[in-house]
């Protein structure tokens, strides 16, 4: 699955843009919501029960985006044979294998994903959780065995 001493991206290449695209589609749903009101007049004569439903949309969108660990993920992991290189935003860090713990397989909403705990915590935390590249997003088998391979790597640094 990957060659000895080059650098492999084992996380989705697009998951800065699936973040992004995720966050505008509420901020469009809000947006749909008013729209109507707005190009009709009613937002101005009676504004209470288009800001009441927009108020309740954006609740429910907050505890769901709040519930599901989306902001959370890195946006590239990338395998260096001795350590993993991962990115969220502009900050980015070196993890070594010695500083892994387990990785682990994590589901929720319809989405796996590669949860990695460390021993120490880093500038993301105590774990670090990423989606495995896309074309194993329909072969939970394989991203169970990257993740038992992380794993693997990174007991045989802490001995």
């Amino acid at each position: 699955m990957r060659i000895d001493g080059a650098m492999q991206v084992i996380s989705f290449r697009n998951t800065g843009l699936f973040k992004r695209g995720i966050f505008l589609s509420a901020a469009a749903l809000i947006a749909f919501v008013a729209a109507p009101a707005a190009l009709n007049g009613s937002l101005w004569r009676n504004p209470g029960p288009i800001w009441g439903a927009v108020c309740i949309l954006s609740g429910f969108l907050a505890y769901f985006l709040r519930k599901t660990p989306i902001h959370r993920l890195a946006d590239e992991v990338a395998d260096c044979d001795d350590h993993l290189q991962v990115r969220r935003g502009r900050i980015e860090e070196i993890i070594p294998f010695a500083n892994i713990s387990v990785a682990e397989v994590s589901s929720s909403s319809g989405l796996h994903r590669i949860t990695v705990r460390l021993t120490q915590p880093t500038k993301f935390g105590r774990q670090i959780e990423f989606l495995p590249q896309a074309s194993l997003w329909s072969n939970l088998p394989a991203i169970k065995s990257l993740a038992q391979d992380l794993s693997e790597r990174a007991h045989r640094q802490s001995i």
